[in-house]
């Protein structure tokens, strides 16, 4: 069975086969050598890519980039935006981040500073750190459901 083949975004013949090699992607300072997915044709040699491809080439270079520095992944990131159940825009505004940063780290496609991911890893840790930031962010202070162990022992207190 033959590849399929698709039409060349430069000289429109129906030329252009799927291609998947390795790649430096740079992204910032930093880089990461990873699966880059694009089209090249066969008969012009043009090569490009989808906006599709292009973001999965950029999620796994965030991935491997945060592997390598030991950062939280967007599922974790997730996980403790969810645990105190604020929207992405309210862990923006507690953090002091621009306007979709947060979406950006759990969509995957930009990984947050070594402070930001010390700061959220300290967010999972302790809720009274999500205090004391709603305190001088002079935001309303979110209202923090007891961690299972917790609860267990505020129900052994009574």
């Amino acid at each position: 069975m033959s590849e399929p083949r698709y039409e060349c975004a430069v000289c429109g013949k129906l030329s252009a086969s799927l291609v998947r090699e390795a790649r430096a992607v740079s992204i910032g300072r930093r880089s990461a050598v990873v699966e880059d997915e694009h089209l090249r044709c066969d008969r012009c040699g043009s090569e490009y890519v989808t906006p599709e491809q292009m973001e999965r080439t950029q999620q796994r270079a965030v991935a491997a980039i945060r592997a390598e520095e030991g950062l939280l992944t967007p599922e974790e990131i997730l996980r403790i935006r969810r645990k105190y159940g604020l929207s992405q825009a309210q862990l923006e505004a507690l953090l002091r981040t621009g306007p979709k940063t947060v979406v950006r780290w759990e969509r995957g496609t930009v990984f947050q500073s070594a402070a930001a991911d010390t700061l959220l890893r300290l967010l999972d840790r302790d809720p009274n750190v999500v205090t004391s930031l709603a305190q001088i962010a002079e935001l309303p202070v979110p209202k923090l459901e007891p961690s299972p162990a917790e609860a267990v022992r505020q129900e052994h207190d009574r």
